[in-house]
C-alpha cells in the first residue's frame, strides 16, 4: 500500500473527528508536561504553572474548530507566563508552537497576521528566559543571538502553518471543480437523455402518422370498393399489410436502442435512396404523386438523408390526411453545388373551391419538420400557395459529407 493511499484514508477518517483528535493530544500533553510539575517543581509557582499549562492544554483541543480563540487563548496565558514565571513551563512552550502553526493554517485572515506579530514578539520576549544562565559580562551577546534564532524559527513554523493552508485550499478547489465537473456531467447527461427521447418521439411519430394515414386511405377505399371490385378491396389488404410490417420493422428498429437486456437491432435509416419507394406507397394509399430531381445527384450525409425522407414523408403524409379527395402532389429535389433544395406541393381542397388549405394548428408535423432541418443546419418553410389551391413545403439542406 503506497503513502498516498494511506494518507488519503487518514484524512478520510480525521476530517470528521477533528475535535476528538485534537482533544486526544492535548491530554497527551497535559499528561507529558503538566503533571510532572508536581514532583518535579515543587517550587511556590508550580500551582501558578500548572493552571496556565492547563489553560493552553485545554485551548489546544480547539486549535481547528476554533482556531482564532484557541490561539488568543494560547498567546495570552504564554505572555502572562514570560512576565511573572521566572522558568518556562514546557506545557505553555509547546502548545505555543502548535497553536502558532494553527493559527497560520487554519485562523481567519486576521488572526493569521496576528499569530505571526505575535509569535515573533514572544519569541524574542522568551530568549531570556532561555539565556538567563548566560554570564553577565555576555548576556547582550547571548540574547541577541537567541532572539534572532527563536525570531527565525517563530517566522519558520508560521510559514509551514501558510504551506499547510495553501494546500487545503488547493485540495478544496479540486474538490470543487470535482464536484462541479460532476453536476456538469450529470446535466449533459440528462440534455442528451432529452434530446434522444425528443428524437424517439419525433421518429415515432413519423412512421406512426404516415403508416395509420395509409392505412386509413387504404381502408376506406377498400371498403367502397368490396361490393364492386373485390380485387381492388384484396390490393388494398395487401397494401396495409405490408405498411402495418414495414411501421413494426421500424418501430422494433427504432425502439431497440432502449434495450439493455439483450442484443440491439440496427437497421440502415432510410435516406434519398428509398424516396422511390416511398412514393409507391403513398400513391398506393390513393395520391397521386409526380417526382422530379434537376441537378448532379451526390452521396450525401446520413442526417440529411434521412431528414429529407422524413421531410417528404411527413409533407405527404399531410396531404393525404387534409388536403382532401382529388388532390394531387409533386415532390422536387433540386441538387445545388452545397445544399438540396426540396419542395413538395399540393392542389389540394379542389372539390371545395378554396384557394388553399392550412394544416391543423395543433399539429407537431410542421414543427417536427423544422426542427429537423434546423437541427441538420438548414432551414424549412411551410404555408398556403399564394393564389393557388393547395399547400407548399421547402426546405433547404446542407448535403455535408457522406461517409
Amino acid at each position: 500500500m503506497n503513502t498516498q493511499r494511506i494518507l488519503e484514508r487518514w484524512n478520510r477518517f480525521a476530517e470528521p473527528r477533528q475535535l476528538l483528535l485534537d482533544a486526544l493530544l492535548s491530554l497527551a500533553i497535559a499528561t507529558v508536561t503538566v503533571l510532572p510539575e508536581l514532583w518535579e517543581q515543587m517550587g511556590p509557582n508550580v500551582w501558578w504553572r500548572m493552571l496556565l499549562g492547563t489553560t493552553c492544554c485545554v485551548a489546544l483541543a480547539y486549535r481547528r474548530t476554533r482556531p482564532d480563540l484557541a490561539g488568543a487563548v494560547i498567546a495570552s496565558a504564554a505572555f502572562v507566563h514570560i512576565v511573572v514565571d521566572e522558568q518556562l513551563s514546557p506545557a505553555v512552550t509547546i502548545t505555543a508552537v502548535i497553536g502558532l502553526y494553527s493559527m497560520a493554517a487554519y485562523g481567519s485572515t486576521w488572526g493569521t497576521r496576528a499569530a505571526l506579530v505575535l509569535g515573533v514578539i514572544g519569541g524574542v520576549g522568551s530568549s531570556g528566559r532561555f539565556y538567563s544562565e548566560a554570564p553577565q559580562s555576555r548576556s547582550f551577546e547571548y540574547n541577541a543571538i537567541g532572539a534572532s534564532f527563536l525570531a527565525a524559527l517563530t517566522v519558520g513554523i508560521w510559514a509551514t502553518g501558510m504551506l499547510r493552508r495553501s494546500r487545503m485550499r488547493e485540495v478544496s478547489s479540486l474538490r470543487e471543480r470535482a464536484r462541479l465537473l460532476e453536476l456538469e456531467r450529470a446535466q449533459e447527461s440528462e440534455l442528451a437523455a432529452i434530446g434522444e427521447r425528443t428524437r424517439i418521439a419525433r421518429e415515432m411519430h413519423d412512421i406512426i402518422a404516415h403508416t395509420l394515414t395509409v392505412v386509413i386511405a387504404q381502408a376506406d377505399g377498400g371498403r367502397y370498393a368490396a361490393e364492386q371490385d373485390p380485387g381492388a378491396a384484396a390490393r388494398a389488404l395487401e397494401t396495409i399489410a405490408d405498411n402495418g410490417r414495414q411501421a413494426l420493422a421500424d418501430m422494433r428498429s427504432l425502439l431497440g436502442v432502449l434495450r439493455e437486456d439483450g442484443p440491439r437491432e440496427v437497421r440502415a435509416v432510410p435516406g434519398i435512396a428509398d424516396v422511390p419507394n416511398l412514393l409507391a406507397v403513398v400513391r398506393a394509399g390513393g395520391l397521386p404523386v409526380t417526382y422530379t430531381s434537376s441537378g448532379p445527384e451526390r452521396a450525401v450525409s446520413a442526417g440529411c438523408g434521412l431528414t429529407t425522407y422524413r421531410i417528404i414523408q411527413e409533407s405527404l403524409t399531410n396531404v393525404l390526411k387534409h388536403a382532401g379527395p382529388e388532390a394531387d402532389a409533386e415532390v422536387r429535389l433540386c441538387w445545388g453545388p452545397e445544399e438540396l433544395r426540396i419542395t413538395i406541393i399540393d392542389d389540394g381542397r379542389a372539390d371545395t373551391g378554396e384557394l388553399g388549405w392550412v394544416a391543423p394548428g395543433g399539429g407537431k408535423g410542421v414543427l417536427g419538420m423544422r426542427e429537423r432541418a434546423e437541427l441538420h443546419g438548414g432551414t424549412l418553410t411551410a404555408g398556403p400557395r399564394q393564389g393557388r389551391r393547395g399547400y407548399q413545403v421547402e426546405a433547404m439542406l446542407p448535403t455535408g459529407e457522406a461517409l
